[in-house]
C-alpha cells in the first residue's frame, strides 16, 4: 500500500495478487475525468495526467483487455487522452456516451448511432432559461452548456455558487429534458441531459461479456460510476468474479463514491501508484 493509494476492503486488499495470477483473464476498465485527466473548470481543457496516462498504458499492455468507459464523447475522449498514438494502449477498447459508441483500437473501428436532434435543442432552451434567471437577478455568469453530442452537460463549477445553482437549475432543467424525451444524470457540479439511459453498468457488462474476464476492475470517481461498482460486486456474489471498484478521490468531492470502493486514491496520482503496483506484481510473477 502507498499514502496515495488504501484499500478499504478485503477485495480491494487481495484484488492486486488476483490480477497477477490471472492477467489473461483480467479486464481492467477507468472513467477519463478525475480518474486518468484530472477535474478542470472547463472540461473542454482537460488533459490526461501524464504519469495516469504511462500507468494505464503499462497495465493495459499486460492484461487480457484495457477499457475506458466514459461519459464524454469518443471523439473528445481520443483526442483529450491520446489514445491514437501511445504504445502500450493498441487493444485499447473505448465505451464513450456510457456505451453508445464504441472504438476498438485494434481493429479500428467505430460504432456510433446517428447524432439526435434534441441535443441542440435542449442547448437552446437552456440557453433561455439562463437568460431568463438573469432577467430575473440571477446570477448566472460561468454557467457553462458543454455539447457532446449525445449529451448536454449544464456545468456549474466556474460560477460564484456552484452548489446552489446545481441546485436551483435541478427542476428546470428536469423539465426541459422531460419535453424534450431525455435522460438527466447528476455529476460534479453538472446536469447531464442524455438522450440515451444507458448506464456505465451496461457498458461494463458489454466488456465483460465479449472478453470473458474472470477478473474485473473499474477505475471512477463520479455518480454514474456507482453503477458499475456496484455491478462488479453483484458478479462477484453471483459468479465469483474476482473484483475490485476503485474509487479515485479528488479534493473530497463525491464522498458517496468512496462509499462504494474497494480501492481508495488521491485523484489520478493516486490511480497512477496503484495502476503501477498492478504492473509490478504482474512483472514480477513472470519473472521479469
Amino acid at each position: 500500500m502507498s499514502a496515495s493509494w488504501q484499500a478499504t476492503s478485503a477485495r480491494g486488499g487481495d484484488i492486486i495478487e488476483s490480477i497477477a495470477n490471472d492477467p489473461d483473464g483480467t479486464l481492467v476498465a477507468s472513467d477519463f475525468d478525475g480518474t486518468l485527466a484530472p477535474i478542470v473548470d472547463d472540461p473542454g481543457a482537460a488533459h490526461i495526467d501524464p504519469a495516469a496516462l504511462a500507468a494505464f498504458a503499462r497495465v493495459a499492455g499486460l492484461v487480457g483487455q484495457a477499457a475506458l468507459v466514459t461519459g464524454r464523447g469518443l471523439d473528445s475522449v481520443r483526442e483529450l487522452g491520446r489514445l491514437d498514438d501511445t504504445p502500450g494502449l493498441e487493444r485499447l477498447v473505448v465505451k464513450a456516451q456510457y456505451g453508445v459508441e464504441t472504438w476498438d483500437a485494434a481493429t479500428g473501428e467505430v460504432t456510433r448511432p446517428p447524432l439526435p436532434p434534441q441535443i441542440g435543442q435542449a442547448e437552446q432552451r437552456v440557453a433561455d432559461l439562463l437568460e431568463q434567471l438573469g432577467a430575473e437577478g440571477i446570477d448566472v455568469t460561468g454557467v457553462g452548456l458543454e455539447d457532446k453530442g449525445r449529451a448536454l452537460g449544464v456545468h456549474t463549477r466556474q460560477t460564484h455558487d456552484p452548489d446552489g445553482l446545481l441546485a436551483r437549475l435541478r427542476e428546470p432543467v428536469a423539465a426541459i429534458a422531460d419535453d424534450l424525451g431525455l435522460h438527466v444524470e447528476p455529476g460534479r457540479m453538472v446536469w447531464e441531459l442524455r438522450a440515451t439511459p444507458g448506464t456505465k453498468a451496461q457498458a461494463l457488462d458489454a466488456l465483460l461479456t465479449a472478453h470473458n474476464s474472470r477478473v474485473a476492475i473499474m477505475i471512477g470517481d463520479d455518480l454514474a460510476d456507482i453503477t458499475a461498482f456496484d455491478r462488479l460486486h453483484e458478479l462477484a456474489a453471483a459468479d465469483g468474479l474476482q473484483v475490485a471498484a476503485v474509487a479515485s478521490s479528488s479534493a473530497g468531492e463525491q464522498p458517496v463514491v468512496e462509499q462504494h470502493a474497494d480501492v481508495v486514491c488521491a485523484g489520478p496520482g493516486g490511480v497512477a501508484e496503484w495502476l503501477n503496483a498492478v504492473a509490478d506484481a504482474i512483472e514480477a510473477r513472470r519473472g521479469r
